[in-house]
């Protein structure tokens, strides 16, 4: 008989309806009955899931059907939910909202009816009462596929107020109404450009306890516990990353991490770890050099034009990282680490700051979003993750663009995307770095070849060691 994992969504029916302020609470909650809660955000979100990490005491997961296939979907939600007691599973935008090419995939629904989930619909009542059953029975019809097995309601603005608006969602749609989120509740989340500013940025416990009290005084707690505990068991699926036992660890990868840089899958980490890594943990901000002994390094998406300055003045570590790029040293770099090792970034007040320099040309940032959305990503060089040719997903979401770049640049990447085809992703030596988020439970093999073309440079500057 298959185990069942107790699990729920908390899906919207649009954007900034307040999922992530119910997922706080309620992850916050279930703490609170000395459960051990493991949260997971469905798509490429990092902001939310650091502050889900930070309350659960768990890492959180990030599920996305466009990136993962099915088999490992279940393999990563499973992998982490065997050992809780019970999942809270954060959704995306709206309950149906997806890829701009499969509408579908993408979405919290596909998440919700691939791990055969019962999700919980938050519904914005600010500006109805009784429209909030129409509301609710045309999200239960629109897929009978999804199993909305509650209602939470939000910004409500008086018991007579929830009174009617529950009737109205009960009475039309069937679905049972759990409590609610008062209106003035005044509670907010300080935000910048890429959403909610960073947990690593604010010191937000008097917030948390606030949202937790209310959750507790408004929504019944216990129901959800037994909602989540309806869940089928998940279908049938093929092991792929975790098949095989993890492996011998046998080369040190150095991974940025600070407030500045700390966007990563946190599945990416565990993955490289599986495959032979030992990940070791520096500052761009703070450290003076790379950590002693390692092989690669790592440097994942943040926010370099929020600390620019400070990431200048650390001209140790810029200088060590450009010599050991020089010397062959593999760095894969994402986003926000692609802009630290660039020539200068240009920050949205005009000024300039000095980085690493490993690629000529300068990153400048916008007043508004310069490019966001899933793209199917081809290889057009032999790189320390993949070979010419290889194909895999990846997620872009930035503010910043190029500017002075050199005719000549050497790209490793093509994305493509409906309206056309572009160059991405820098390539000098063993030097890698590209504005694209990439899973790595997407294309594993990239991971391993990641690890592998570290382990040559390590066994490379050994036998250079010798003939000295």
């Amino acid at each position: 008989m298959k185990k069942i994992y107790p699990r729920i969504i908390i899906a919207g029916t649009h954007s900034g309806v307040g999922k992530t302020t119910l997922t706080i609470g309620l992850i916050s909650a279930l703490k609170k009955r000395g459960l051990a809660v493991q949260p997971y955000k469905i798509g490429p979100d990092y902001i939310d899931s650091a502050f889900h990490s930070k309350i659960a005491g768990r890492v959180c997961r990030n599920l996305d059907s466009f990136m993962l296939s099915q088999d490992v979907l279940l393999e990563l939600f499973e992998h982490q939910a065997q050992t809780a007691d019970l999942s809270v599973i954060e959704g995306v935008m709206g309950l149906y909202d997806g890829s701009v090419v499969n509408p579908e995939v993408g979405s919290t629904a596909h998440t919700a009816k691939i791990l055969r989930s019962p999700v919980i619909l938050v519904i914005d009542c600010g500006k109805m009462s009784g429209s909030a059953g129409a509301a609710a029975l045309g999200y239960k019809k629109f897929d009978l596929k999804v199993r909305i097995a509650g209602c939470i309601l939000n910004k409500i603005a008086s018991q007579s107020h929830y009174k009617i608006a529950k009737q109205s969602v009960e009475q039309k749609s069937g679905i049972e109404v759990l409590g609610y989120f008062p209106k003035n509740a005044l509670i907010s989340m300080p935000e910048r450009h890429l959403g909610l500013t960073p947990v690593q940025e604010v010191n937000s416990r008097k917030i948390y306890k606030k949202i937790a009290e209310i959750i507790e005084q408004y929504i019944d707690i216990d129901r959800l516990i037994t909602i989540a505990k309806t869940a089928d068991a998940l279908p049938d699926f093929r092991k792929t990353i975790y098949q095989q036992p993890p492996g011998k660890k046998e080369v040190n990868i150095a991974v940025a991490r600070d407030k500045c840089f700390h966007f990563y899958y946190a599945d990416n980490l565990d993955i490289l770890e599986h495959y032979g890594a030992r990940l070791k943990y520096f500052s761009p901000l703070k450290s003076k050099s790379l950590p002693k002994g390692v092989s690669g390094v790592y440097i994942g998406g943040g926010f370099p034009e929020k600390f620019a300055g400070e990431l200048a003045g650390n001209e140790n570590l810029r200088a060590d990282i450009k010599l050991k790029s020089k010397q062959g040293l593999p760095i894969y770099a994402e986003c926000g680490g692609l802009m630290y090792l660039m020539k200068k970034i240009v920050d949205f007040e005009g000024r300039e700051f000095p980085m690493a320099g490993i690629f000529p040309g300068r990153v400048r940032m916008d007043k508004k979003l310069r490019m966001l959305g899933y793209h199917m990503i081809k290889s057009i060089s032999n790189t320390i993750l993949c070979k010419k040719g290889d194909r895999t997903k990846g997620h872009v979401f930035h503010w910043s663009y190029l500017e002075k770049i050199p005719k000549d640049a050497n790209f490793a990447f093509e994305l493509e995307k409906r309206r056309g085809k572009l160059p991405d992703g820098f390539l000098t030596r063993n030097t890698l770095a590209s504005y694209v988020h990439i899973h790595f439970g997407t294309s594993p093999s990239w991971a391993q070849h990641f690890v592998s073309s570290c382990l040559q440079y390590k066994k490379e500057r050994k036998e250079n060691d010798k003939q000295r």
